[in-house]
């Protein structure tokens, strides 16, 4: 079951600036891309369907192609099997008719000198002089557009080797290519799609210029939103600051708790088993819509991810327990954490998970290298809801039977503060710079508790009563609220006032719903 672990980008390419419309990136999964500005270090400007995007491409390449190639001019090749189609991205119409025509009929000095690139091609992008490099597994050829010739074919193992590299993840082939638009700088993604070496793309000179790199720390995700509808499990997938659906799903009822994977490539949701049997972990590739799951014990609710993305952890409330689940084969692991499980986190280090629990005292401690519950802190009561400031120091809890929240260090022990918020406390939200905690109450407002002074500041009002998730946008600048029965999810300026905008559901939520948001691929 290795394959639970999502692929990352599948093909890139870059095209100049055109008018107004600067340097551009766009890098594609599936039937997805993205667009990036290709001199910024930011989120994409915009994420679409290929359909969308480029409607003129043959409608088999709208599932997704095997490779795209640039020419340093707004036309680029897209690959698919052993056709090919050459694009004009400007003008958004294909070059010499819209029908995918055969690898070696479109540049024909490949059937002599390289036959096997006409069966093929993993990536290929522009060369520094204008002419373009195809990759094949660890092959490549340097091809001349204008002469229709090979120049140059070897492997990048050899011929693109750079000795202060010795052992590059590119040499044995690569899965994209591009070249930053008019330089010699190029970037080259090995098996995965997930990271990138540098190169130089010059013919007299090519070779791997830097070691292997995390991709979207040059090209960063966009912010998703996240929505669950806890009765019936529907999910809904927004870009958090366009409002764009990106995608809508189903996963399955009495839905508990919802998070954003640390790779940005999936939505993982609890779902109910029916009968009381074994329920499930829903793993929904964000892109590509495709759903798996895995066991999660017996009604698994909340869910946490680990930050290196390597496991999930979900609570069992009727059996007192907890789940550790690896996200690659999708192995499970009952940990006997107290009883009442409800809320979890886990620590910004990945060491430890925290689990809410109805024991004494009310939080456990789970090191995740056992698997083991190493502590317990958090004073008598019942722990529900849990939020944990980013910087790692506070754990606050929402305790229904005194609708307060708890506001504990995760370093120390004995009874925490407690602050009074109005009606039962549903779901928390700590703010980027770890200075307040949001909790949606079931009343007509958010309340906003200072961590460090442990007290209410003051409420920010929302549009309807009965709130029961919130989240906060990444720069903290923004809630995202819901309320029972909503057709839409709310987005409110921290300081107060209207509504900034509203991201329609389509439907009205259940009692129950949750919130996540994070950077997301798409």
């Amino acid at each position: 079951m290795t394959d639970l672990v999502p692929h990352g980008i599948d093909a890139a390419f870059s095209v100049p600036d055109s008018g107004d419309a600067p340097a551009a990136v766009y890098m594609i999964r599936g039937g997805w891309a993205v667009h990036h500005d290709a001199a910024a270090t930011a989120p994409p400007r915009r994420g679409n369907t290929l359909r969308e995007l480029w409607p003129q491409l043959p409608t088999a390449y709208h599932s997704g192609v095997d490779a795209t190639c640039s020419t340093d001019t707004q036309r680029v090749y897209f690959f698919k099997g052993s056709t090919c189609v050459l694009y004009d991205i400007a003008k958004n119409e294909p070059v010499g008719g819209a029908s995918p025509a055969q690898i070696g009929d479109k540049l024909p000095g490949l059937r002599n000198a390289a036959p096997d690139f006409t069966q093929g091609v993993d990536a290929g992008m522009a060369a520094a002089d204008g002419t373009v490099y195809l990759f094949r597994g660890g092959q490549f050829v340097n091809y001349d557009r204008e002469t229709d010739q090979v120049l140059e074919q070897g492997t990048l193992e050899k011929d693109w080797a750079n000795s202060a590299f010795p052992d590059s993840e590119v040499y044995g082939g690569v899965v994209a290519a591009f070249n930053h638009p008019a330089t010699p700088n190029g970037y080259l993604i090995p098996p995965g799609g997930k990271r990138y070496v540098e190169c130089d793309t010059d013919p007299d000179r090519h070779r791997v210029t830097s070691g292997a790199k995390t991709l979207r720390d040059r090209w960063p995700y966009r912010t998703f939103l996240t929505v669950l509808d806890g009765r019936e499990g529907r999910l809904w997938v927004f870009d958090a600051d366009s409002g764009q659906r990106i995608r809508q799903s189903q996963t399955g009822p009495e839905s508990g708790g919802v998070v954003i994977s640390p790779d940005g490539f999936r939505v993982l949701a609890t779902v109910r088993g029916e009968g009381g049997g074994e329920g499930s972990l829903a793993l929904l590739d964000i892109t590509s819509g495709s759903l798996r799951t895995v066991g999660a014990g017996v009604w698994p609710y909340r869910v946490a991810a680990l930050p290196d993305g390597s496991a999930a952890y979900v609570t069992n409330p009727t059996r007192d327990t907890a789940h550790a689940i690896d996200l690659a084969t999708g192995a499970a692991r009952s940990i006997d954490v107290g009883p009442r499980t409800d809320g979890i986190v886990a620590s910004p280090d990945g060491t430890r998970v925290y689990v809410g629990t109805g024991g004494e005292p009310v939080v456990a401690v789970v090191d995740t290298a056992t698997n083991t519950v190493v502590r317990r802190f958090g004073g008598s009561g019942t722990a529900e809801c849990l939020a944990l400031t980013p910087d790692g120091e506070v754990l606050c809890f929402g305790d229904h039977v005194v609708n307060a929240v708890a506001v504990a260090r995760t370093a120390g022990g004995g009874e925490p503060p407690f602050v009074g918020v109005g009606q039962s406390p549903e779901q928390l939200a700590a703010s980027p710079d770890s200075a307040f905690v949001y909790v949606a109450n079931r009343g007509h407002e958010v309340k906003v508790i200072d961590v460090r002074a442990a007290r209410e500041v003051g409420p920010v009002r929302t549009p309807r009563d009965r709130t029961n998730a919130v989240a906060v946008s990444l720069d903290g600048q923004h809630l995202f609220v819901t309320s029972e029965r909503a057709d839409s999810v709310q987005k409110l300026p921290v300081s107060g006032g209207g509504p900034v905008t509203e991201f329609a559901l389509g439907a009205p939520l259940g009692n129950d719903a949750f919130l996540s948001v994070a950077p997301a691929w798409g």
